[in-house]
């Protein structure tokens, strides 16, 4: 195993991004059998179960932390190893570029499958039965712009750009300061850091995908990217918390427990917690985040860090899959729900099927183009971290 330091190849970061992506698709899948999502999700399925909710919601506690955590890893090594110049050349290349490209795209894709939904599902969604309410009206509103999920591209330019404006804020001193301090500690600021952006909306906390950018998102996951960096700043960091590990994944799911037994058994409006219940219930939903993101980096760490073909396969694809997958996931699932299938395999469908067409659809549409290079990137390189400190501190 790594201890962090020496030009270990870090195989697991790499497979950490692949695992959290099939994670991705398995979340969304699993929403629309969630009583809980039954509200709003748009292919609610007329069956449901309880058990939907209990993964949906802890996976979604960490998912796309960790991906976050992982994007502020890599700007540092970026910043170190090449300079502002390349930096963002990489980022506007890699993170802005499909952005740009494919936002228009899915606004199509996901207008369409809607349009295919109220025609042919028979038992529709409330999502859909609402849809077909505001359309029905004389003079209907516009529908309000949405980055859809695509909304953690978005966030991170501005992640990014703030990172690039505040580097001299992470100078010497608070590298010199992090490092003096116990992981409890850094456990404990991380928890409190997140408590003020998580009170401010609801529970779950939503995915952040309107236009305009939202203060509480690049708060909360600014604390994961800050995270990421300071990992590739300080080698040693990773190390320090392991010996805890079984300790947080432990304190992480009671905190769950009591989360998920905290939540209203609808996610509309009118049923959030208030008050002291609404900060019991951040908190625990903030102890979760931050000890179920780092202890997914350091299982990861010690038990991933190995070359794996169907991983390193997975890692490759899994910009391309995250790009797709929502659309035909909504297709998919409008197919299944009027057919007198059990709730589990109607989810095992959907969510794999999702999968498989989207693996075949970049073999087709992305592997012969330069989308490759966009999407996937250069063939596969080693990581490494340095043996010593990276030579300029930001």
């Amino acid at each position: 195993m790594s201890d962090g330091t020496g030009s270990t190849r870090l195989f697991y970061l790499d497979n950490l991004r692949a695992l959290a992506m099939l994670a991705g698709v398995f979340f969304h899948a699993a929403l629309a059998y969630s009583p809980m999502a039954q509200p709003f999700w748009p292919s609610a399925d007329v069956l449901n179960h309880p058990l939907f909710d209990v993964f949906a919601w802890a996976s979604h506690l960490f998912r796309m932390p960790v991906f976050f955590l992982l994007a502020g890893f890599f700007a540092a090594m970026l910043l170190d190893k090449y300079g502002d110049g390349a930096f963002w050349q990489n980022r506007l290349r890699r993170v802005g570029l499909p952005l740009l490209l494919f936002l228009p795209l899915l606004t199509l894709a996901v207008g369409a499958v809607i349009q295919f939904g109220l025609a042919h599902v028979q038992q529709q969604p409330p999502f859909l039965t609402f849809i077909q309410s505001v359309m029905s009206m004389a003079g209907p509103p516009a529908m309000p712009l949405s980055t859809m999920h695509l909304w953690f591209l978005y966030h991170l330019l501005f992640l990014y750009l703030l990172t690039w404006c505040g580097r001299i804020l992470l100078n010497r001193q608070l590298v010199q300061w992090l490092s003096e301090r116990r992981p409890y500690q850094l456990v404990l600021l991380l928890i409190l850091t997140c408590l003020p952006a998580l009170y401010s909306v609801s529970v779950p906390f939503p995915a952040p995908e309107w236009i305009f950018p939202a203060l509480w998102a690049l708060w909360f996951y600014g604390v994961f990217f800050s995270l990421g960096y300071a990992c590739f700043m300080l080698p040693t960091l990773l190390a320090r918390f392991d010996p805890q590990r079984h300790f947080y994944l432990l304190l992480g799911a009671v905190s769950y427990a009591f989360y998920y037994a905290l939540l209203p058994e609808t996610l509309v409006a009118q049923s959030q917690p208030q008050g002291l219940l609404k900060l019991a219930v951040t908190l625990f939903e903030s102890s979760s985040a931050v000890l179920w993101t780092l202890c997914a980096v350091l299982y990861a760490r010690r038990w991933l860090d190995w070359d794996s073909a169907g991983l390193a396969y997975l890692s490759k694809v899994s910009f391309w899959v995250y790009i797709v997958h929502l659309p035909l996931l909504f297709f998919i699932q409008f197919l299944l729900i009027d057919l007198p299938l059990a709730v589990w395999v109607k989810f095992l469908l959907s969510s794999g099927a999702t999968l498989a067409i989207s693996l075949l659809g970049f073999h087709i549409l992305v592997a012969p183009t330069w989308l490759a290079s966009v999407l996937a990137g250069p063939r596969r390189r080693q990581i490494k971290l340095a043996d010593k400190p990276p030579k300029n501190y930001p």
